[in-house]
């Protein structure tokens, strides 16, 4: 049987909780951290994670970014269809075929683009990469394809940052999905 190794970063993880939990930073407070953190880690061995990930740090000052700015347009829209007069703004239900097929990737697309005011992700399919979103104020066809362009754009920037292969270019063509199931309302 092999000797179980310790990995760093859930030991330095735990030992900040521990130190947190302890409200004062000493050295009988890190030492008593590290050891009890160890003991932990040893006793409940944690598996090992292989996540598939390559850090493109320029991708990634990019892609949060984009977002920020695509967090801040979006509050002032939503802001302003909150109090300005007129009728109730309505939305249209969309998919959007996504290119990516690893969980992680497509999860943290479907994240970003919910987080997004405006835009509520209903469904991801994991395995055929559909997104099933709801859309603020769209209803139009060019709107709903615009929706799909930024909601594939955010894939893209994702990819581009994190991906261990990631697209060489935007991807234009169609791969919208299903426009049947587009629906007007808040209602799919």
């Amino acid at each position: 049987m092999r000797p179980r190794r310790v990995q760093p970063f859930p030991l330095v993880w735990l030992t900040a909780i521990w130190l947190l939990l302890q409200g004062s930073v000493t050295w009988g407070n890190v030492l008593s951290g590290l050891l009890l953190s160890a003991l932990v880690l040893v006793a409940f061995p944690l598996p090992r994670l292989i996540v598939g990930v390559r850090v493109r740090p320029l991708a990634l000052v990019v892609l949060a970014a984009r977002f920020l700015l695509d967090l801040v347009v979006a509050s002032s829209r939503v802001a302003w269809q909150a109090i300005r007069p007129g009728p109730v703004v309505t939305g249209r239900v969309l998919q959007v075929q996504l290119v990516g097929r690893q969980d992680l990737f497509l999860t943290i697309t479907a994240e970003m683009v919910a987080l997004v005011p405006g835009t509520v992700v209903i469904d991801l399919d994991p395995g055929s990469g559909l997104l099933l979103l709801h859309a603020l104020d769209v209803h139009t066809d060019d709107q709903v394809e615009e929706t799909r362009r930024a909601v594939r754009g955010q894939e893209w920037r994702v990819l581009r940052a994190l991906a261990p292969d990631p697209l060489p270019t935007p991807f234009d063509d169609d791969r919208s999905g299903a426009s049947g199931a587009d629906q007007e309302g808040g209602r799919p």
